[in-house]
């Protein structure tokens, strides 16, 4: 027993000594962790990857993305059938117009690889796609359209959110290089385009087709018919949380990368040939339409050029040169035309190349005191222009239809959408679309004076008082016949109505701007709207396809100016804008 006890300080040493390798040995393998700890396990964010080296930076940020679902698997898009007639088109997006933008950001990123579509990092990326479509004539009947891109990467997609493309359309007048990335992101939509998609149908490398419905084709025809190029715009989820996907822009270089293509098959149309509006017959006639062509310019702007639609002969024109008058007044008169036409078309441009001068008896006017004379009513005798032949007149013209869409709209000019543009309005009030350039708005506005067969033609000419008054104007017979006989004042904007028994005009006779109606089977005049203060203006009044309304622009005192509905019998008057902005100019599409 005293031998096992003096053994027990070595089994003693020995436990203490195993005890010390084991703590040796855990201290070797935590040692190194502790003094150099692993970083949290995060899934990594990652920049989005492409072919080529990515021009986009996009910001850091430590909150893991969720992770985006699987793409599904996808059916191939039916392949477009060409009917009859038609052709099959195909435009690449131009890189040096097409691009990203980062909202809140003074920098478009045109001509990069990437197409950013969603948030991210707290930011909103839209992508703008321009294609130049010269070679698909105007008036095409577009038969199936979509926009195509290629998908280039997803490792920033959510798993939530929907992509969507639409049809946009700039301020008229505005010239590319002057367009803000804040104005391209608001700039009006005038048609979605296809339908949205989801974080399941965007997957690098496949193909997206954003499909034009039926009902969205339309937008599109309108776009063709007025503009040579046609814009998308693409935008994604606005947050809260991180979900965005980038589509292949291409680059610069159009012979590599998966640009963005839009299709079409379409029945391609012609260019409508109008030859020049004849010179008015009268100085009178002629001041009336520049005072009104100044209001246009006053109210909307520099006139835009005619769309690419319309193309105008240039035939020969026969001018007689004007010998020196042989009276005063003659003379007076003439310089007093000559500062109304400086004063609303500036200076005088020499003749053009096409213009033949031949010599003609003179008749001067008769000597007489000349009365005075405001520049808006000022007159002379001019010689109207004959049409070159196998050219359409512009009567010929006018019975051309309108697209089946607008027929009983209203198309007015708005300034809703931040600047003037014209929009498509339903009899209710309610605005449904904007359009793009003039083409319609105008067409439908050359129409407004004529009767129904279009023989006829309500006119504004002065009479030996030279008080304007309205005249139904007989273009077979080339006679005139006075139906206003106003004693003061002046009487504008004749329309026919579409019975073709009734014609709208504004007076000033009253000293206000009052819509009246002229019944051809009677001969009577009808006063059908009262307002009694000369700020109270009524005018370019336009009929309802069914003659029974009236549709006149008005600021019936208040600040902006308003759509007003009346009936042909001065009943039932009523706000049919009711906006807070200014809706003017109205013209029902019959």
């Amino acid at each position: 027993m005293d031998k096992l006890v003096s053994r027990l300080p070595g089994l003693t040493t020995i436990l203490w000594i195993l005890a010390s390798l084991i703590a040796f040995g855990a201290f070797l393998y935590i040692a190194p962790n502790l003094l150099n700890p692993p970083a949290p396990t995060l899934t990594p964010t990652r920049m989005v990857t492409a072919t080529v080296k990515a021009t986009a930076t996009l910001p850091a940020t430590v909150t893991p993305l969720p992770v985006a679902p699987p793409p599904r698997s996808r059916t191939p898009a039916p392949t477009f059938s060409i009917p009859d007639g038609a052709q099959a088109y195909a435009f690449v997006a131009d890189p040096t117009r097409s691009g990203y933008l980062r909202a809140g950001q003074a920098k478009t990123y045109w001509g990069d690889r990437n197409l950013h579509v969603g948030f991210f990092g707290g930011d909103v990326y839209t992508s703008i796609l321009y294609f130049e479509i010269a070679a698909l004539p105007p008036n095409s009947e577009i038969i199936s359209a979509e926009v195509e891109l290629t998908g280039l990467g997803r490792d920033n997609l959510g798993a939530q959110g929907a992509w969507r493309a639409e049809l946009i359309h700039l301020p008229l007048g505005r010239a590319w290089n002057g367009i803000t990335p804040g104005e391209w992101l608001t700039a009006t939509a005038v048609s979605s385009v296809g339908a949205a998609l989801a974080p399941t149908d965007l997957n690098a490398g496949d193909t997206n087709a954003f499909v034009f419905a039926a009902d969205q084709l339309p937008a599109l025809e309108n776009q063709v018919n007025q503009e040579n190029f046609v814009l998308v715009r693409l935008v994604g989820p606005t947050g809260p949380d991180n979900s965005l996907f980038t589509w292949d822009g291409g680059g610069m270089n159009l012979e590599t990368g998966a640009h963005p293509r839009l299709r079409l098959v379409a029945r391609p149309g012609n260019f409508v040939v109008v030859t020049n509006t004849p010179t008015a017959e009268n100085v009178v006639t002629a001041a009336a339409l520049a005072v009104r062509e100044t209001d246009f310019v006053r109210d909307q702007g520099t006139l835009t050029p005619f769309p690419r639609s319309i193309a105008t002969a240039t035939p020969i024109v026969w001018v007689t040169p004007q010998p020196t008058a042989e009276n005063v007044e003659t003379r007076v008169a003439l310089a007093q035309r000559a500062t109304a036409v400086a004063l609303t078309t500036g200076t005088y441009t020499p003749t053009p190349e096409n213009w033949v001068e031949v010599t003609a008896t003179f008749t001067p006017l008769p000597t007489r005191t000349p009365l005075a004379i405001p520049v808006s009513t000022l007159y002379a005798r001019l010689t109207p222009t004959v049409p070159p032949t196998n050219t359409p007149t512009v009567r010929e013209v006018l019975t051309r239809p309108l697209p089946a869409f607008l027929r009983g709209m209203l198309l007015v000019m708005t300034d809703r959408f931040k600047s003037r543009d014209i929009a498509v309005m339903r009899p209710d009030g309610a605005l449904t679309q904007g359009l793009t350039g003039d083409e319609y708005y105008k067409f439908a506005l050359a129409r407004e004076p004529y009767s129904p067969d279009l023989r006829y033609r309500a006119v504004v000419a002065p009479d030996d008082r030279e008080i304007l008054q309205i005249w139904i104007q007989d273009q077979d017979a080339g006679t005139l016949r006075l139906i206003t006989h106003l004693s003061r004042g002046i009487a504008y904007d004749p329309v026919w109505s579409p019975d073709g028994g009734k014609i709208a005009y504004v007076s000033r006779e009253t000293g206000s701007d009052e819509i009246y109606i002229y019944d051809l089977g009677s001969g009577a005049h009808t006063q059908i709207t009262h307002g009694g203060n000369p700020f109270i203006y009524k005018q370019r009044p336009t009929w309802s396809p069914d003659s029974s309304r009236l549709a006149f622009k008005s600021n019936d005192g208040t600040p902006n100016f308003q759509i007003w509905l009346v009936r042909a019998d001065g009943s039932e008057l009523q706000n049919l804008s009711n906006s807070a902005s200014n809706d003017i100019d109205p013209v029902w599409v019959k």
